[in-house]
């Protein structure tokens, strides 16, 4: 082989392994990226599920209602007291027919 044949092949292979390198760094660069979205991308999941149980407690019949009865009971400027049961209304008893 000739002097220039092997500086051309030398030089051919230095710029090989200088693109392989490049290219191995840009990879790892973008990897980062990557696995830095897919940590904000859970963390918005995280946020949602929080968010959406929030919204299924806040949702709750019982707790509106108490939430309703709380509202009520300050405006019309009582305080809310222990809530009890109401007292169940009184039957009549049915009279006995006499007989004729």
């Amino acid at each position: 082989m000739t002097l220039f044949r092997t500086i051309v092949v030398m030089v051919g292979g230095l710029l090989l392994m200088l693109t392989v390198v490049i290219l191995r760094a840009e990879t790892t660069r973008l990897h980062y990226e990557v696995s830095q979205c897919e940590h904000r991308a859970d963390e918005c999941r995280q946020r949602l599920r929080e968010a959406e149980l929030e919204l299924a407690r806040l949702r709750n019949p019982m707790l509106i209602r108490q939430k309703v009865k709380d509202t009520v009971d300050e405006f019309v400027g009582e305080k809310p007291e222990k809530s009890e049961k109401p007292a169940k209304p009184v039957r009549d008893t049915p009279k006995k027919r006499s007989r004729p």
